[in-house]
């Protein structure tokens, strides 16, 4: 237990009073205030609370309990301990005073150490553990009686010893529990018995031959730091025992107050009944206090969990975007490969075009000199000619506009997006594209079984399939022409399957959406099947590949939580690629996807 502050209020005491007071005061080292009523002592407040209050039974303009009501009421003021001050010591009046919310009554006269001592004791603070009370319902408050027979509690105004203390029955019928503790060495908060209430107020008796009871305010004060818990101690003496030197004696020891046994007994309930209600007070306001660190914590945690939750997101947009960006490089990479055979694509109808636009423009001369000259057969026979290398010029023109349609619409940069991809119709557009890498001795067929509407990224085709694709058309080609620098005889034709079908999921409840591509080509060796889809590693010969393609395709794959897998293609004798993304209608991907 510590002083918890020195900052010590005098409100409406006389000038005299006060300044006696004050120099006592500040003599011991404490500091001073005053107010000359309760109004402008609750105006100075907003500035500054006090740590104790020390007030006349009757203010200028309220009474002493007038002014511990207000404090009551109010969650901030409710702990500040009141001191009253009366002219001559009256136990009635100091019942009725205690009784009324104060915590302490005294007269003016008291001895200078007595007045210490309980000035000090108000503003001691007990160590307790807030968080140990939080959510304790209504109870009624526990005293414990810490005497033995023969001893001053014992027999305080009771007919001998083998009556019980009489205390015990005027505090029951205030409204107390009471617990009678006739062996100190058997006290021990820590075992408690289940069940019970731990005291609130212990009354030990400081006069009983059977234990000491100074000592045993020293054992409690050291077991309830241990525990964390803040009862009050009320001390007993025998009659005219009450002086600074066992005051001072008391404090040490731990004890809040410290009467006689001259005490009236309606003025004994009352005093321990202040120290309940000065206990409980601090109770609730720290489980108040409790509660808003409680609250405040929880707000900086949500606080944080936004932040952390924004940090994520900021963190997952860059993910997306270097992911569309690392799948647009590797798109632009593939182009790149396929110029060769786009430009071929282009410069054939181009030729055609160019050369039938001569062709037409001497039919179309032809066909006005014979009309200036009256020979329609001739015009009719020149007309129909330049209609024909028009109509054919227009085949490779449409066959341009849809090579420049396909390039647009896979040079798109939307490939992290998930959105309703028709699969027949992307896997087309890629086709088309590596319609010159393949050739005339690769035939691809397609057998695309499952819905052609799948909600995913577009580069789940645009980049994977193409890739694959691609792959296993180089790898056709090596074959080949390693059988043609051997001599040996072609085989069967060489083709690319591509298949689509609905299958049931192995990693979750519902269906996948599978995509086989298998080839004729030499195949995956077993040792190497695991390091295909690893960044910069290729087969390729040095200046071929960059080792990126299929390290993308398993980003896209594992972006849809799906998976990737190459196997042998045992009937064509090449390798299987095996695509495996959930299949989920729109709605359940965009919550997925949230």
């Amino acid at each position: 237990m510590t002083i918890r502050s020195n900052n010590i209020l005098l409100v409406g005491l006389e000038p005299e009073r006060r300044e006696a007071f004050s120099a006592l005061l500040n003599q011991r080292g404490f500091q001073v205030r005053s107010a000359l009523s309760g109004r402008q002592a609750f105006e100075g407040f907003e500035d500054q609370l006090p740590d104790l209050l020390v007030v006349p039974a009757a203010l200028p303009d309220m009474s002493a309990a007038q002014l511990c009501q207000r404090l009551r009421l109010n969650a901030v003021t409710r702990g500040i301990p009141v001191l009253v001050l009366v002219e001559t010591q009256n136990p009635e009046q100091e019942r009725l005073i205690l009784e009324q919310g104060a915590d302490a009554c005294l007269s003016s006269q008291t001895e200078p150490a007595f007045l210490m001592f309980r000035i000090c004791t108000l503003l001691r603070e007990q160590e307790e553990d807030p968080l140990s009370r939080m959510g304790g319902t209504f109870r009624q408050p526990c005293v414990a009686i810490v005497t033995a027979p023969g001893g001053l509690l014992w027999s305080w105004r009771g007919k001998g010893r083998d009556t019980p203390p009489v205390l015990s029955e005027l505090l029951r019928r205030n409204g107390a529990s009471v617990v009678l503790i006739d062996d100190p060495d058997d006290f021990n908060l820590t075992n408690w018995p289940g069940g019970k209430d731990q005291p609130d107020c212990l009354v030990v008796d400081l006069g009983c031959p059977v234990f000491d009871g100074l000592a045993f305010a020293h054992t409690v004060v050291a077991m309830r730091r241990r525990t964390r818990q803040c009862m009050r101690v009320l001390g007993m003496v025998d009659g005219g025992q009450l002086s600074g030197q066992m005051a001072s004696m008391a404090f040490t020891a731990g004890v809040e107050d410290l009467v006689d046994t001259d005490i009236a007994p309606d003025l004994l309930v009352a005093r321990i009944g202040s120290l309940v209600r000065r206990k409980m007070v601090q109770d609730e306001t720290r489980r108040e206090e409790a509660h808003i660190e409680s609250a405040r914590a929880r707000m900086a945690l949500a606080d944080a969990l936004r932040r952390v939750n924004a940090d994520l997101a900021a963190a997952n947009r860059k993910l997306i975007e270097a992911q569309a960006k690392l799948v647009q490089s590797a798109k632009m990479a593939s182009l790149g490969e396929l110029a060769a055979g786009i430009a071929h694509e282009f410069n054939n109808p181009l030729a055609f075009v160019l050369a039938h636009e001569n062709t037409v423009n001497r039919s179309i001369t032809r066909a006005l000199n014979a009309v200036r000259e009256g020979d329609s057969l001739t015009a009719e026979q020149a007309l129909a000619k330049s209609s024909e290398r028009l109509a054919a010029s227009l085949v490779g023109l449409s066959r341009m506009r849809d090579l420049v349609v396909s390039l647009r619409r896979f040079s798109r940069l939307e490939e992290g997006e998930f959105s309703r991809l028709d699969v027949p119709d992307a896997i087309s557009m890629v086709l088309t594209l590596l319609a010159p890498k393949l050739g005339q001795n690769i035939r691809v067929v397609c057998a695309l079984d499952a819905p052609p509407d799948l909600f995913c990224q577009a580069a789940l085709v645009n980049q994977v399939v193409m890739n694959i694709v691609s792959n296993a058309a180089d790898a056709i080609m090596e074959k080949q022409r390693e059988q043609e620098a051997s001599g040996q005889p072609a085989g069967e034709e060489d083709r690319i399957e591509i298949t689509s079908t609905l299958e049931p999921a192995t990693t979750h409840a519902g269906q996948d959406y599978v995509i086989r591509i298998s080839d004729t080509g030499p195949g995956v060796p077993q040792d190497l099947q695991e390091r295909v889809f690893e960044p910069f590693f290729t087969t390729k010969p040095v200046g071929s590949g960059t080792g990126l393609g299929l390290a993308t395709a398993y980003g896209v794959v594992q972006a849809h939580d799906g998976s990737i897998v190459v196997t042998d293609a045992r009937e064509n004798g090449g390798a299987c690629f095996t695509l495996r993304v959930p299949y989920r209608a729109e709605e359940e991907r965009r919550t997925h996807a949230a």
